[in-house]
């Protein structure tokens, strides 16, 4: 079993989905307790969840997930371009629970469930091709 687990993580696409779950785990929580508890607003509960996610998976991106990272110690530059792709998901993921929400009147569960299926790719391939491949200018 230990062999099939680790071999299972040995894709990056894979440690991607684990480290995924994780700060959607985060994110949605955060979300619904801020929404539903503390009465928040849901588009900016939304925005401090998926925060709360950003961090999560930058850890376990650079950490575990990619065995490349391009900008290597240069954190603050790294950091910035794994922000700004963030945010990018971030519109995506507000504009999408918006129109759910107020537009088909679903639950906002639901909305955000639907809003994290949609950007998860683009995050994916956005973080890999700009931030954990090595251009054809750079070497092994």
């Amino acid at each position: 079993m230990k062999a099939l687990l680790r071999k299972l993580l040995d894709s990056e696409l894979n440690r991607y989905i684990v480290s995924g779950f994780a700060a959607v785990l985060v994110d949605y929580t955060v979300l619904l307790i801020a929404t539903e508890y503390f009465g928040i607003h849901y588009l900016i509960s939304n925005i401090c969840s998926y925060m709360s996610g950003l961090l999560v998976a930058y850890n376990l991106n650079i950490r575990w997930v990619f065995s490349y990272r391009k900008y290597g110690q240069e954190t603050k530059m790294e950091f910035s371009i794994f922000v700004a792709i963030v945010v990018v998901g971030l519109v995506i993921s507000e504009a999408i629970i918006y129109i759910l929400v107020e537009e088909l009147t679903l639950h906002l569960a639901l909305a955000k469930l639907m809003s994290i299926g949609a950007i998860f790719m683009f995050n994916f391939l956005a973080k890999k091709r700009f931030l954990f491949t090595r251009s054809e200018t750079q070497g092994d």
